[in-house]
């Protein structure tokens, strides 16, 4: 227990280090954005590769994608509904900020150097069921719901997280596994040599993308939302943890995956939608903080 502690601190130390890097300067906001594309285009794909290596395909382990899309809807239903009759920018922040998660760039890195290889395979299952509305279908009916034409349609919302290279890498890596086709052993090792980058380098760039100037006024309306999220959470993670027949690694990522912050996707389709932005900023900045105390918390308790 003492070492998952002293892990999760250097989590947040790295986190503060990026944020204090971006306050002298010596790097920007920007910078963390370039940041998380390589993250997401390379370190992350690795990652997710290493992770796959000894793992068994079980047909039940696909009870998880199930739950966090089941999961998804029910947050963009009662988005519609805590929205209803209070006005275009209300729904279109709840239909927006209830449902998908913060799980590649923010949530693996917790995982992946602390529960190890069937921890990252759980919170993997788990984004697999997140990543088609995180990526796409919450926008398309947050638009339909306010009238308006999402430009896009069912079909190429679902087909995107394919142009995803995380999201590729598990869904390829996971097929492999149920049809037990192995890759060379020289993939996982070019893999596993880029892998350990991906801790670090995720959390640098989630502090250079933190910002700490918060507008008091809109408070309630983002704890509102960040609290309906977390008690889903909560119920998902109990209820997982204490019964689901999975190894224990898989069920304490899954009950820690659940507690995500909001999706980093969000912003820019509220902003397609011309929602309010900075209420989507606050919100999302705000569910960082609160994940950032609580997941390792969780790590260690659970």
């Amino acid at each position: 227990m003492a070492d998952i502690l002293i892990r999760a601190i250097f989590f947040l130390l790295m986190v503060l280090l990026g944020y204090a890097i971006k306050k002298v300067g010596i790097l920007t906001k920007e910078d963390g954005i370039a940041l998380s594309r390589i993250v997401m285009n390379v370190t992350l794909p690795c990652a997710i590769i290493v992770s796959f290596r000894t793992f068994v395909f079980d047909i039940s382990y696909m009870i998880i994608p199930l739950i966090s899309f089941a999961a998804n809807w029910l947050m963009l239903g009662t988005g519609w509904l805590i929205s209803k009759g209070r006005g275009r920018d209300a729904r279109i922040f709840y239909m927006m900020e209830l449902p998908a998660y913060n799980i590649g760039n923010f949530t693996l890195p917790f995982v992946s150097t602390i529960l190890g290889p069937l921890g990252v395979v759980g919170t993997c299952l788990f984004d697999l069921g997140n990543a088609p509305l995180c990526l796409g279908l919450s926008f398309v009916f947050t638009a339909m719901a306010i009238g308006e034409n999402p430009g896009r349609s069912i079909t190429r919302s679902v087909l995107s997280v394919f142009t995803k290279p995380a999201f590729t890498a598990h869904f390829t890596m996971l097929l492999l596994s149920a049809f037990s086709i192995h890759l060379p052993d020289r993939v996982f090792e070019f893999a596993g040599m880029i892998s350990p980058a991906n801790a670090p380098m995720a959390m640098l760039m989630i502090g250079l993308m933190l910002d700490f100037r918060m507008d008091l006024s809109k408070l309630r309306e983002a704890l509102s939302s960040i609290g309906i999220r977390f008690a889903l959470a909560a119920v998902i993670a109990i209820t997982f943890f204490a019964f689901a027949p999975f190894p224990y690694e898989i069920r304490k990522a899954v009950a820690i995956t659940a507690f995500s912050p909001i999706s980093s996707a969000s912003p820019a389709f509220v902003a397609a939608l011309k929602g309010d932005v900075a209420l989507v900023g606050f919100a999302s900045t705000l569910s960082i903080i609160i994940s950032l105390v609580l997941m390792p918390v969780l790590l260690v308790v659970l």
